[in-house]
């Protein structure tokens, strides 16, 4: 792929359609298993009519798990492990196998961040990547001003986009 041919490319010529999503009333159970089953760090969420509202990670599954689990007592936590894209470090956070358990009970719609970064299908990959790389994050979500999810956009895209230029 030559140069020129990458300076046309658009958001909609790169993106993943079929994205996986959750819907903003599953469960913080439900998300972690879409994550598990997907290799996937970061889902889309949608309400009943389809509109993304949000989006959910592993990071804030993790934080909010942390969050809630500081009155159990150290005996009954272990620490696990996990890479944090947002300040690109590795992390230890205590696990209770009680907030595991808890994870069904907890609405996606609680813990999601609803500030939700997009672009449109005809944004330019020159923008896609500013745009990531101005906000710190690894996904972008490709959609209209009705919040209709057509397609994401992942920082592995971009490495597969370049791995073909030549």
């Amino acid at each position: 792929m030559t140069q020129s041919k990458i300076d046309e490319l658009t958001a909609g010529d790169i993106m993943q359609r079929d994205v996986v999503v959750v819907y903003d009333t599953d469960s913080l159970q439900d998300a972690m298993n879409l994550m598990t089953q997907n290799h996937i760090t970061g889902l889309p969420v949608v309400n009943s009519k389809s509109k993304c509202i949000g989006v959910i990670t592993a990071s804030d599954i993790l934080n909010y798990e942390q969050e809630h689990s500081e009155f159990m007592a150290e005996a009954n936590a272990d620490l696990a492990r996990h890479f944090n894209p947002d300040t690109q470090q590795w992390e230890s956070v205590r696990v209770t196998s009680f907030a595991l358990e808890e994870f069904a009970e907890v609405a996606v719609s609680e813990v999601m961040s609803p500030d939700v970064v997009y672009v449109d299908a005809e944004t330019s990959v020159q923008d896609v990547a500013q745009k990531m790389r101005e906000k710190k994050i690894h996904r972008v979500l490709v959609m209209n001003e009705e919040f209709r999810l057509f397609g994401i956009i992942s920082a592995f895209d971009f490495v597969g986009l370049f791995a073909d230029w030549k």
